[in-house]
């Protein structure tokens, strides 16, 4: 891979070949992060509420978001091979056409399977808006500059991430739940103007294939530290989808109303935020190590002190630790991967890390939705805090290599 001040050359690219202006395609990169992500989260949190509302029951609801993971567990690998093999342009852009689609089928059908079917192509354009735009900042970026560009990209990520519930919340108290998931379709529009601004010259020389890169898996899995970025990545993911899945049910059933609820989803996204804007200086103060152990116990005790409050204040203030601890594992757990494995394979890296994710989205609201119908709600949170908790021992062994200051 060949890097420049003011140009990258992209994965599927020959090196020397394909030089674009870095700045201009980290800017547009930005954008469809901030228009994805607002599309995502105007919709999801409020899917199992209007699942419930149609008359689900809440064992269903998991059933559905875990469900909607299976196909995009299968295609993680082949989506990152296929912007090895073809760049990640192609595959950002595929990507946001089939979240418009969802989108239309949300708005337009009213019914639970309907609804299984857009989130389960959600779930796969999500795939898409993962790999491409995490090769595009690895290519796009100097080691020197690499974690803060993550940083940047996460930050963006987040800003949609707090638009999104917030605007979804007051269109479903006020327009109603087809008024929101219209917003699904509408973002997309200009995120199809982000994706085509992202000139890159045709291919050169391919170095993955796309019917050939299963092969790879277990050469980049046994990486130096490969083992601890899937890790922390899937207890992450399962976090994050008992935060997404049944966290909203729970705020509905102690009394909040969905613009209140909105406004405590949206408090994850501002706190990553905030965390994301200092994570460079994070770093060198302590190092990657114990920022990812602390994040992790962080995120394991807001969720499992969840239960004992039943206050709008309160929630806010756990979602704000959730959201602190989501904003420095995910961009860290990004630079880790990059620095593990070789340009050529960063696509194929990502989409094992994808698929490790899908395989945490698909085992924690299925797990905890069976836990909910035995014991109550309540118990999702202790068992999930639990769990997560377990693991931080495991973390602290696979990541003894990391110096303070990190791998750079």
């Amino acid at each position: 891979m060949e890097t420049r001040r003011y140009g990258a050359v992209l994965p599927g690219h020959e090196a020397g070949s394909t030089v674009v202006d870095s700045r201009s395609l980290l800017r547009a990169n930005n954008a469809l992060q901030i228009l994805s992500n607002a599309a995502w989260y105007v919709a999801a949190p409020f899917i199992p509420l209007y699942l419930v509302s149609q008359g689900a029951s809440i064992s269903t609801v998991g059933v559905i978001i875990g469900c909607s993971g299976i196909l995009p567990l299968l295609i993680a690998l082949p989506t990152g091979a296929l912007a090895d093999e073809r760049g990640p342009v192609p595959v950002a852009h595929a990507s946001v056409i089939l979240f418009g689609l969802a989108g239309a089928v949300l708005t337009a059908l009213q019914s639970v399977w309907a609804v299984a079917v857009a989130y389960t192509l959600m779930a796969v354009a999500n795939i898409g808006f993962a790999v491409a735009p995490q090769a595009i900042v690895a290519a796009a970026s100097t080691p020197a500059t690499r974690v803060q560009n993550y940083g940047y990209y996460s930050l963006w990520n987040s800003a949609g991430a707090v638009i999104g519930p917030i605007l979804g919340g007051a269109m479903v108290g006020h327009l109603g739940y087809r008024a929101a998931f219209a917003m699904v379709w509408i973002l997309m529009i200009p995120s199809l103007w982000a994706t085509a601004s992202m000139r890159v010259a045709p291919a050169g020389v391919r170095r993955v294939s796309f019917t050939t890169a299963h092969r790879l898996v277990g050469t980049i899995v046994r990486q130096r530290g490969v083992p601890g970025v899937l890790l922390i990545s899937f207890m992450m993911v399962w976090a994050q989808q008992l935060q997404q899945s049944f966290y909203p049910i729970y705020l509905h059933k102690v009394g909040l109303s969905s613009f209140l609820i909105g406004v405590v989803i949206a408090t994850v996204s501002l706190a990553s935020m905030l965390v994301r804007s200092v994570l460079s200086r994070s770093v060198d103060w302590l190092g990657y190590r114990w920022l990812l152990l602390g994040a992790t116990a962080v995120v394991s005790l807001a969720l499992g002190v969840t239960p004992l409050f039943r206050r709008f204040i309160p929630f806010v203030f756990l979602s704000g630790l959730m959201g602190a601890s989501l904003g420095i594992t995910q961009p860290l757990s990004m630079s880790l991967m990059v620095e593990s494995v070789a340009a050529e394979f960063w696509g194929v890296a990502f989409g094992i890390r994808q698929g490790v994710q899908r395989v945490a989205s698909i085992t924690s609201p299925i797990v905890l939705g069976f836990v909910i119908a035995v014991s109550g709600i309540e118990w999702a949170f202790f068992v999930g805090g639990g769990a997560i908790l377990a693991t931080i021992p495991i973390m602290a062994t696979v990541t003894q290599h990391l110096r303070r200051e990190g791998n750079g």
